[in-house]
């Protein structure tokens, strides 16, 4: 291929602007990569990673969609609901080093383990990661929000990634969204549960029609100042973010 072949930056944004577009609107795509989804489960797919040692619950897809929005948003703080094994804290705050220039990320989460407390403990000692134990859509989760945030103003990034029933990530939605400035963006994880097969969760609490797609489809309707952010919530093939990805426009 010669220079005169190759598109040039401007061009090339272009072109992967409609190659986005485009995969946003096939069905038939979305429909096989939730197949995949299923099929990738036999295996644990999404329990399979590591970032930094630590192991993350997360699909590669979603992981670099985080990257691409740490990177446009460069905040200096991160939160994150569901703390798990605290590969995804481990993540924000690597993110925020690479992106910002540094930055504080706070886990919530109603009980937090030791082997998870052991793995964080490099993060913890340098106060890079904070963590506390509690509903993270109580008001205890607000005060320690509000302690976390200080008096910064400049947009942050929340993941919400906690119990994926619709009435607690409204709740979670509700608490936190008066706290965020304007201009953070709230990804709210697992909404790809409305999509999945009928029975597939019949041990969980949640499932189709009750799941934080519906929570943030309730939450849009309600609360004008926040809109589906279009620059990312189509934008993984294999994630577990769709439609799930909001932006804070306005108090």
């Amino acid at each position: 291929m010669s220079d005169n072949e190759i598109p040039g930056d401007s061009e090339f944004n272009l072109l992967r602007n409609s190659w986005r577009l485009e995969m946003a609107k096939s069905k038939h795509l979305r429909k096989k990569a939730v197949e995949l989804t299923v099929l990738s489960n036999q295996y644990s797919y999404g329990y399979q990673w590591e970032w930094c040692g630590v192991p993350i619950i997360r699909h590669p897809d979603d992981i670099v969609l985080q990257q691409e929005i740490v990177w446009s948003l460069k905040p200096s703080h991160i939160i994150e609901t569901g703390v798990a094994r605290g590969g995804s804290l481990v993540l924000s705050s690597s993110l925020l080093n690479l992106c910002s220039g540094g930055g504080v990320v706070l886990g919530l989460d109603i009980k937090i383990l030791d082997h998870t407390l052991q793995k964080l403990q490099p993060w913890l000692e340098n106060k890079l990661i904070y963590l506390h134990e509690c509903d993270s859509a109580s008001s205890t989760a607000s005060t320690h929000i509000k302690s976390f945030l200080q008096n910064n103003s400049k947009p942050i990034l929340v993941v919400l990634d906690s119990n994926h029933t619709h009435e607690h990530v409204r709740n979670e939605l509700n608490r936190i969204a008066p706290l965020i400035p304007v201009g953070s963006v709230i990804i709210v994880a697992d909404t790809i549960i409305e999509e999945m097969p009928a029975d597939y969760y019949s041990n969980r609490p949640w499932g189709i029609g009750n799941n934080p797609l519906t929570a943030v489809n309730e939450f849009l309707k309600l609360n004008s100042n926040f809109q589906r952010d279009e620059r990312w919530s189509r934008r993984s093939l294999m994630g577990e973010f769709r439609e799930g990805i909001i932006l804070k426009n306005a108090i």
